[in-house]
């Protein structure tokens, strides 16, 4: 096998696992989104009185929107290699997606004091979704890491921008559940 084919295998094997890990974020957001879903169908079939969304859910929606900007900041910045500037915009787009994960636990106690109806579908929503936000900040880690190390940059962006696009369905989500409310 000459050099010339080896380098076009091993660019090939490269677009091969590109691909895959597209097809597993988009795999991962269609599966959670049908949990999602089922959720809200369970609560709509209730037909409960208006729901009262926990205060500090409200406030918890400004930070999970400010996450959300601060990573499409990192996302242009690593666009244009701009590699410190995506540093800083995921390590803030971090922390406000951790101080988002604080109110979002805070909010139970009063989910938890609520009546036995909006508590049977608010927590279980408030939960699920507090996982696949621990998991979406485990990752917005790796990528920070991988940022300071310089393994991200315009040429090798896709894990990063699979893991923003997993955040950015977080925050629709969490945006659905606080305007239903």
């Amino acid at each position: 096998m000459s050099e010339k084919e080896i380098v076009q295998e091993r660019l090939q094997e490269k677009q091969r696992m590109i691909n895959a890990g597209k097809h597993m974020t988009k795999l991962f957001i269609v599966t959670s989104f049908l949990i999602f879903v089922t959720l809200l169908i369970v609560w709509i079939l209730q037909q409960l009185p208006d729901l009262i969304i926990p205060t500090i859910y409200e406030v918890a929606t400004w930070f999970i929107l400010v996450s959300s900007a601060l990573i499409v900041m990192s996302q242009m910045k690593i666009r244009e290699d701009e590699i410190e500037k995506a540093f800083r915009f995921t390590g803030l787009g971090l922390f406000f997606g951790l101080l988002f994960s604080v109110l979002q636990v805070i909010g139970w106690q009063e989910l938890l004091n609520s009546n036995l109806s909006f508590r049977n579908i608010l927590f279980p929503f408030a939960f699920i979704h507090f996982i696949h936000v621990a998991v979406g900040l485990t990752l917005l880690i790796t990528v920070f890491r991988k940022i300071r190390e310089y393994r991200v940059h315009s040429k090798s962006r896709q894990y990063a921008y699979n893991v923003f696009t997993f955040w950015h369905f977080l925050g629709g989500v969490w945006l659905v559940f606080i305007f239903l409310g």
